[in-house]
């Protein structure tokens, strides 16, 4: 534990500038489906303006632009699927009913078949382009310069220049660029976003570090064992490559009534065209069998929501993923930033030399006041919890073996690791020994306190479960979920701590990314739907892979909210009973939608095959047909999900 008060200041000019926005995504937004899109939107918020100032002529012309213009790609793609490879789709749903709109003059509704699906589809190739970004992301990582030393001579070279066995230097703030072996030196390393340990770890001669982790207070001489791609960094990069490119396409509702619907509807109509004769009966059940209603009952369901959740700080990238999340069975969480804050705090104050608990803590966060380190900032958050009076210090040290001493009034107070003490001359009684091992076996980290050369006492520290997740996996199961998983690169025992009161089934702990990703092709094998919820960097390859990927928004990295299906704006994990309990609601809309519009189909077709009705009532029955499936959907907007209590 050492007093770096620079440290923030080096690690943040280490770190790479990130583009904003529009750099990121430059691409993208500037194709040619994402210009027609917002066309098509445009033109059709013009034509509705032009309504309302009582010129229908105008309007209707720009209604016209609007579905020709923003639904040319979708009826293009559509044709394509159908005629290649015979895909049938909601998309040849929405163009033959787009189609049947305009050839009997409703604009309207055709302009807003199209603005529906292809809001659609811009949402989901919006998705695709932030993994790639996520990608990007993942490669910011290692820093592009390293120091090397070749021939007693230290020298500063792009990473690409590192070759294995060379011996590389890595310095307070800096990002290690390599996996290798410590040959010298000693530091406190946080590997949180490669491990998923909750703790930094002391890192000395002999001990493994890897690319992308970063060193938080010491220097480090590495021997080179890998570089590139070949770093466990490189390999997470090629793990969410492999994960997306093998993900099973997604079963869309709409899909699945298009294959039945669509040929229904054609043979239909031609059967009404050859027993009458009459084209305009059979134009007419083209109206009136693919409806507003049908093309609408998905789209509208999954879009309100959608800003249901964004009402309750969930972002959902895509209408899939409500889809999806709805028919999750099995549920898996990171540990150390998901199921707990992955910050370590005081569990317990142990004096053994006489002092009270408060005065040891406080004379502890008087020396660790301005200390950058993780244990050293939880000792002074715990002190002034209880509003403990945190003293000045003199003649402030950090020790070799990462400790720190200093002069508190009357006292000399040391804190470090067992090595470091008995180093200082600090004797170690078996009653210490005791207390040590007990509270390493409950998963906790222990920092010796040593005031004026003897051992006064220990503080142990570790990562709790959040306060509102035991209610939220209670929650979880209450909706249908099977089963609920941790799996953790942490150590077995830290891991069953937070795992036994939560009610967590089954934990896997001590994995690397790797392993995370196989333990979820595992469960996926099974015919189980997961949803995988994590925050860090190594859990980019799961959040990928899982039929759903959640990421924790405040306390998640950028990669993990980039790779991941939905976003959690707080890092509050009620919100993924709440988010799944939306999509619960989404998908008996949608039911409820098909199930009126089929009605309502029957009762069309009827009329419409027996010359009962024309394209003009027909058009009309289209668009009533829309208002009831508009109005459920909507109600979706208003859905409170219910919220556990915290406990």
């Amino acid at each position: 534990m050492e007093n770096q008060m620079t440290s923030p200041l080096v690690c943040a000019e280490c770190r790479p500038a990130r583009p904003n926005f529009f750099a990121r995504y430059r691409d993208f937004l500037l194709s040619r489906d994402t210009l027609l899109t917002f066309a098509n939107a445009a033109l059709l918020l013009s034509g509705f303006i032009a309504a309302l100032l009582g010129a229908p002529a105008v309007s209707q012309w720009l209604y016209l632009a609007a579905a020709i213009i923003g639904g040319l790609p979708l009826f293009l793609f559509a044709a394509k699927g159908l005629f290649l490879r015979g895909d049938i789709t909601a998309g040849v749903m929405a163009s033959t009913a787009t189609i049947a709109a305009i050839v009997v003059g409703e604009y309207a509704a055709a302009a807003l078949v199209v603005f529906m699906m292809s809001v659609g589809e811009w949402l989901e190739n919006f998705t695709i382009a932030r993994a790639d970004s996520a990608l990007r992301d993942l490669s910011r990582l290692a820093p592009t310069q390293v120091t090397v030393r070749r021939n007693g001579q230290e020298q500063v070279i792009p990473l690409e220049g590192v070759v294995i066995g060379d011996t590389v230097l890595a310095r307070t703030g800096e990002r290690i660029g390599v996996d290798g072996r410590v040959i010298g030196g000693s530091a406190t390393v946080n590997q949180a976003a490669i491990t998923g340990e909750s703790m930094p770890v002391e890192k000395k001669s002999g001990d493994e570090v890897f690319a992308g982790t970063l060193n938080e207070a010491g220097l480090l001489e590495i021997q080179v064992n890998r570089v590139g791609e070949q770093t466990t960094l490189g390999q997470i990069v090629r793990l969410v490559k492999e994960a997306q490119s093998h993900q099973a396409p997604v079963q869309r509702i709409a899909n699945q009534y298009a294959k039945v619907l669509v040929p229904i509807t054609f043979s239909i109509a031609i059967l009404v065209y050859f027993l009458t004769g009459d084209a305009l009966r059979a134009v007419t059940v083209l109206v009136v069998v693919c409806p507003c209603a049908l093309v609408l009952a998905t789209p509208t369901a999954v879009v309100a929501a959608i800003g249901n959740a964004a009402k309750h700080g969930i972002l959902v990238k895509s209408g899939a993923v409500i889809e999806q999340i709805g028919k999750v069975n099995v549920v898996a969480f990171d540990k150390t930033g998901t199921l707990t804050p992955g910050r370590p705090t005081v569990q317990q104050v142990i004096p053994l030399n006489g002092l009270r608990r408060d005065e040891l803590l406080g004379l502890a966060a008087s020396v660790e006041r301005y200390s950058e380190h993780p244990i050293g900032r939880s000792i002074w958050r715990a002190a002034q919890e209880k509003d403990l009076p945190v003293a000045d210090v003199q003649d402030f040290r950090a020790l070799p073996g990462f400790g720190v001493t200093a002069k508190v009034q009357q006292y000399t107070v040391t804190i470090g690791s067992r090595t470091l003490l008995t180093g200082q001359g600090v004797a170690w009684p078996a009653s210490a020994d005791e207390h040590l091992q007990n509270l390493e076996a409950q998963g906790q980290t222990v920092a010796p306190v040593a005031v004026n050369g003897s051992l006064a006492g220990l503080v142990a520290l570790a990562d709790t479960p959040r306060p509102e997740a035991r209610a939220a996996i209670a929650r979880l199961k209450a909706l249908g979920i099977e089963e609920v998983v941790m799996i953790t690169g942490d150590n077995p025992r830290a891991a069953e701590q937070i795992a036994r009161p939560l009610g967590i089934d089954k934990v896997y702990s001590q994995v690397l990314p790797q392993d995370k990703l196989r333990i979820l092709r595992e469960l996926q094998a099974q015919g189980k739907k997961v949803a995988f919820a994590g925050d860090g960097v190594n859990d980019a390859p799961a959040l990928a892979a899982a039929d759903v990927g959640i990421a924790m928004g405040l306390a998640g990295s950028d990669v993990a909210l980039e790779t991941a299906d939905i976003g959690l704006m707080t890092d509050d994990i009620e919100r993924i009973p709440q988010v799944i309990a939306i999509s619960h609601q989404a998908l008996r809309a949608i039911r409820q939608n098909v199930i009126f519009s089929m009605s309502w189909n029957v009762l069309s077709v009827f009329l419409g095959s027996f010359g009962l009705i024309g394209p003009v009532i027909g058009a009309i029955m289209h668009e009533l047909s829309a208002l009831p499936a508009l109005a459920n959907s909507a109600r979706i907007i208003q859905y409170q999900p219910e919220r556990g209590t915290k406990e």
